[in-house]
């Protein structure tokens, strides 16, 4: 349960630009990915600063995200995207990621005066309407997916005349997010209803020292189910979930 980032990449499957590579102020990763196979969930992490999106060609993919003691099963496929805003932990659950075709950036707004290449009033602007999307979920059109294809296009080129070109793409990609529609929620899916109460339970006592046989017992489950069940639900376990709590 940490800070993520993936290694530069470049394979038919994964191709991973990483910001020693790009060098551009306020861009971490940009990543294109074609899973033709299932791949392993990714665990439990947050990102410090930094916004990340996932932008989906065709497939279909799961993100869990826990905000306000609560997790939340969130399912997009193609012409969606979502949205982790900074400090927001999120996995994958604990199920196998199905093949599908997706981009992956991050915006690192630490410093929002210095976004992308743009001027301080821009960079602002473009800061500003980011930290003012309030949905996880968007609608994506095509000729917003023909800014990423663009983007990542020229940045495969690897050269800095190319990274400035793409990142013009990128910009007008992130400028148009305030016009998208929000999925409708009820495409969201909330996890079993005893894990939730005992994860309530122990939200609200997480300067107690619980037992997890505590936890199984609030949730109605025996302690070896409840262990279990935890895990499929979150993608974690009980433990590790304590951890995190604490650590916050």
């Amino acid at each position: 349960m940490y800070e993520i980032f993936d290694d530069y990449c470049w394979t038919k499957e994964k191709k991973v630009i990483t910001k020693d590579v790009h060098r551009i102020q306020g861009l971490g990763n940009f990543a294109y990915w074609n899973l033709t196979n299932s791949t392993a969930p990714s665990p439990m992490h947050y990102h410090s600063n930094i916004i990340e999106i996932h932008c989906m060609i065709k497939g279909k993919r799961y993100t869990q995200l826990e905000k306000d003691h609560m997790i939340t099963r969130y399912t997009y496929t193609g012409n969606q995207m979502f949205i982790a805003f900074p400090f927001e932990w999120h996995s994958n659950g604990s199920e196998p990621q199905t093949p599908c075709e997706f981009f992956a950036f991050q915006i690192d707004i630490s410093n929002p005066y210095d976004l992308l290449g743009l001027n301080k009033e821009y960079s602002y602007a473009l800061y500003q309407q980011l930290i003012r999307l309030k949905n996880h979920l968007l609608e994506v059109g095509k000729t917003h997916i023909n800014y990423l294809k663009t983007a990542f296009t020229f940045f495969s080129a690897k050269t800095t005349e190319d990274f400035r070109i793409g990142v013009q793409f990128l910009t007008c990609f992130l400028f148009n997010l305030q016009f998208l529609t929000p999925v409708i929620q009820n495409q969201t899916l909330q996890i079993d209803q005893n894990i939730q109460d005992a994860i309530h339970y122990l939200t609200d006592n997480i300067r107690q020292n619980i037992s997890l046989a505590e936890l199984a017992k609030v949730s109605g489950y025996s302690l070896s189910y409840f262990k279990m069940k935890f895990k499929a639900e979150t993608g974690i376990t009980p433990l590790e979930y304590i951890n995190m709590q604490k650590s916050k």
